[in-house]
């Protein structure tokens, strides 16, 4: 538990001592006025800073500078938490930043398949939206975004604890067209909802070997069945699925290896509800996947990437495909941050192959940071979007699944 000393809190000197911990802040933790994590050095070998933020203004501020003083942006302490010292943020007005060259490609990066959990302890004073995670929201396009992992209370019209996941970074189904299908729909809701003014713990896991992602409020999972409007569009369950614990069974959405789903087509009165691709830049491959039943239609992909209009590969991907192919991009030029990939889905018709669907374009982007009480992307919404008057305590993350004994225990409800 690197950073500790024996005048901490008990309770913090608990939370760093977990095994596993990849990060944790206090908000008391500090090195040149900027907050700092404690970290199990069996894992991890560093600190990672969080400074504060307002939209609008481009600069990143320690404790002891940050300018704003009306009364939405001030800095507020609450000393009733269980670690001693909570930070006020407050919607885009405040919020806290890690940066992304910060933590790319390290643990914090929770993307693909790596398990990990999550604790945020929290007060609520306002309306809920984010907690803490790596979540742009890009805007509603339905290719842009850079969603990977986050925690959230009081989305889909609930008040409890919500894990949202991205494989798409995006829309989750960019095929529907009803309302609400600009946004990621992929989440774990506990079942059990929690009031403002009271401190709560609140978790979430994911497991990649078991394909589940879990949300608990105070160390309990609560199990919980909701039917979302739009996976039932597309999908048309006969049954309302388990929002808790949520089946999740792709990787987490990575700038560089993430889902792209097709769109424009009649998923409606087909037996395929999806056509998607697998998009590998680091291995330099992309998978072709459908869900959905057997069908005898035959299906083709064209793809190809492009800087400045000219295509970086030595030749365009145009290749029959069926469920699970595997196609593998010769490249001339490594990726970089604003490369355009273009793909279109096609299916033969007599002998003639005809589009199906809309042709895809989507831009290659770096990461995005780690937030706090503000997720990042809507900035034309301006100051007043995200978490109202939320007070966070602190916010752990493990490199495993932590049980639910470990996670009551990590609550501190029964000592408060």
């Amino acid at each position: 538990m690197a950073g500790c000393s024996d005048k901490l809190p008990t309770t913090v000197k608990q939370v760093a001592a977990t095994k596993g911990l990849i990060a944790f802040w206090d908000f008391e933790n500090t090195e040149d006025h900027v907050w700092q994590s404690y970290y199990d050095e069996t894992i991890i070998k560093r600190s990672f800073p969080i400074y504060l933020r307002q939209i609008g203004d481009n600069n990143r501020y320690g404790v002891g500078d940050w300018p704003y003083i009306d009364e939405n942006s001030k800095l507020k302490i609450d000393n009733t938490g269980p670690f001693g010292k909570s930070v006020r943020f407050n919607q885009g007005y405040i919020y806290g930043e890690i940066p992304r060259e910060e933590f790319n490609e390290t643990l914090l990066d929770l993307k693909g398949t790596k398990p990990f959990t999550m604790i945020a302890w929290v007060k609520f004073s306002g309306n809920r939206h984010m907690v803490a995670g790596i979540w742009d929201e890009g805007g509603w396009d339905r290719y842009a975004g850079r969603r990977q992992a986050a925690l959230f209370a009081g989305l889909f019209n609930q008040k409890g604890v919500i894990a949202h996941v991205s494989s798409t970074g995006a829309a989750s189904f960019p095929q529907s067209d009803i309302d609400g299908s600009q946004y990621a729909r992929l989440r774990a809701i506990d079942g059990k909802a929690f009031e403002n003014e009271e401190w709560v713990s609140i978790a979430m896991t994911y497991d990649p070997e078991n394909k589940l992602v879990s949300a608990y409020l105070n160390g309990t999972l609560t199990p919980y069945s909701i039917a979302d409007p739009v996976t039932q569009d597309v999908m048309q369950n006969k049954t309302i699925p388990m929002a808790n614990p949520f089946k999740f069974g792709t990787p987490i959405f990575s700038p560089t290896s993430f889902q792209l789903k097709y769109n424009g087509y009649d998923y409606r009165n087909s037996p395929i509800k999806e056509h998607w691709l697998w998009v590998d830049l680091e291995n330099d491959n992309i998978q072709y996947r459908q869900v959905g039943k057997q069908s005898d239609e035959k299906f083709r992909v064209t793809f190809d990437i492009f800087r400045r209009q000219t295509s970086i590969l030595d030749e365009p991907v145009i290749s029959d495909v069926s469920d699970g192919k595997l196609l593998y991009l010769a490249l001339k030029n490594h990726i970089q941050v604003g490369d355009i990939i273009n793909t279109t889905l096609e299916k033969l018709n007599g002998d003639v192959w005809e589009k199906v669907g809309l042709e895809i374009e989507k831009e290659v982007q770096m990461g995005a940071p780690f937030t706090f009480g503000r997720a990042l992307g809507l900035d034309e919404d301006g100051l007043d979007h995200g978490s109202v008057n939320i007070f966070i305590d602190g916010v752990a993350i493990f490199n495993r699944v932590l049980s639910s004994a470990e996670l009551k225990e990590l609550s501190f409800k029964e000592n408060r």
